[in-house]
């Protein structure tokens, strides 16, 4: 009687486990789906919506560490590459960790979405065989400006990165805080190239950085639109989400795209080539390439998309902002930050100079 309650109970317990098992292969996301490491921007660069919905979707668990800066995340991949799968990094960045042997080579295979990305993005400076990376959000610098107030401090209409030196202005421009942005700013407005390492051109854009001092009234890279929101700055050096929040916040605030052109960057999904979830890295990837998703990351994010299938799921007001869908004579006058590897240094130093003035 005994042997046969015993054999009863082990029966039940066998029938349980397969009864779990199916339940499992019938249901991936129930099974231990893994997870995948990715380091970028923090904020909303990458939507927690859109990290939620791919969650729920797959069983996937998505763990996202915010940095500052690139050469954090180049850091951080080169001392644990084998603890990240998947970092968005500016285009600059990409060329330096490709030479550099830190990125797997990406098997678009495994992509299926990997179509809808626009080709006029392939074959870019930093990546010329597009194998390592994947766009992700494109955007430009220019100015945010507020035309009355502007011409209430008695300064001339803002057409350039030169006008920006304007007496009238002390107090009233807000700037991003990176070396290599303000540093390009002063070498266009004196007709020079980006990244320029003629030391006579560079100490020519040193002295005319000391003598912006005076008209700077808060470095701020995260929102620097803020500034010109509250009245605490009349115009401002910035990127183009930040314009176009800053402009949804005061229709007074107007783009101004200077006359010496403006820089362009493309921040671009990259995979260790040392990445511990590489299969699940491949599904966000697919992912986040899916049209519709594409269009809601454009969307909240205010980044221009290279996600061409996106562009039919793009809210109208998008479709119709100069500031996110560019007109041809603005993209042509824009240009890459290359080489800022070979002047950081030296840019630092001028900028932590400048900033002590």
């Amino acid at each position: 009687m005994r042997n046969r309650r015993f054999g009863l109970i082990v029966g039940i317990l066998v029938i349980a486990l397969v009864a779990l098992l199916v339940v499992r292969y019938l249901n991936p996301k129930e099974a231990d789906a893994g997870e995948i490491n990715l380091m970028t921007w923090g904020g909303d660069f990458i939507p927690r919506a859109i990290i939620d919905e791919f969650e729920a979707e797959t069983g996937v668990k998505v763990n996202y560490k915010e940095v500052t800066s690139n050469e954090d995340m180049q850091s951080l991949l080169e001392a644990n590459p084998d603890q990240y799968d998947l970092a968005v990094v500016t285009d600059y960045m990409v060329d330096i960790l490709r030479q550099n042997g830190m990125l797997e080579v990406l098997d678009k295979g495994k992509m299926s979405n990997y179509a809808n990305i626009n080709p006029v993005y392939h074959g870019a400076y930093y990546d010329p065989n597009t194998q390592y990376s994947i766009p992700y959000a494109v955007s430009i610098s220019f100015l945010l400006v507020n035309p009355g107030a502007v011409e209430k401090l008695g300064a001339s209409p803002i057409t350039s990165y030169h006008d920006l030196w304007q007496e009238e202005l002390v107090n009233n421009v807000v700037i991003v805080d990176w070396s290599v942005e303000v540093m390009g700013v002063v070498l266009k407005s004196l007709g020079y190239d980006y990244n320029e390492t003629d030391p006579v051109k560079v100490a020519e854009a040193r002295e005319k950085l000391f003598d912006l001092k005076p008209n700077i009234v808060r470095f701020e890279t995260n929102t620097p639109e803020d500034s010109l929101v509250n009245g605490e700055a009349v115009a401002g050096f910035m990127y183009s989400n930040q314009a176009v929040k800053g402009k949804m916040a005061d229709d007074n605030l107007e783009p101004v795209f200077p006359t010496e052109g403006m820089p362009i960057f493309i921040d671009s999904w990259v995979m260790s080539k040392e990445a511990p979830n590489k299969d699940a890295a491949y599904q966000f990837l697919n992912f986040i390439m899916r049209p519709e998703i594409a269009a809601r990351i454009a969307d909240i994010t205010k980044f221009t998309s290279p996600n061409k299938a996106a562009e039919a799921h793009l809210p109208e007001d998008f479709k119709n902002n100069p500031m996110l869908n560019l007109a041809d004579e603005v993209v042509e006058n824009t240009s890459f930050y290359i080489g800022v590897d070979k002047v950081l240094d030296e840019y630092e130093h001028i900028y932590a100079e400048f900033k002590l003035r």
